[in-house]
């Protein structure tokens, strides 16, 4: 996990727009490995799920793998690295 649970918003904002993410998704077709890459260009929430406790961000990003501008949701939990 690149960013630990406990980061402030401001924090994760600043780690992540105008930046590359690699996370790791738990289930895609996308990818063999479930590796993605996200280009960040906005967030647009930042959250802990009501059911799983886990801290979610949703962003306005580039897939790389799929190489189109779209929505996403992702785990903190899931961002590998950030580059």
């Amino acid at each position: 996990m690149f960013l630990p649970y406990t980061t402030n918003t401001t924090d994760i904002a600043a780690a992540l727009i105008n930046k590359t993410v690699r996370y790791f998704a738990e289930e895609t077709s996308v990818t063999n490995d479930g590796v993605r890459l996200f280009k960040v260009q906005s967030i647009e929430k930042i959250a802990t799920a009501a059911t799983t406790g886990k801290r979610y961000i949703t962003v306005k990003a580039y897939d790389v793998d799929r190489k189109k501008e779209t929505y996403r949701t992702l785990h903190l939990a899931g961002i590998a690295e950030v580059f």
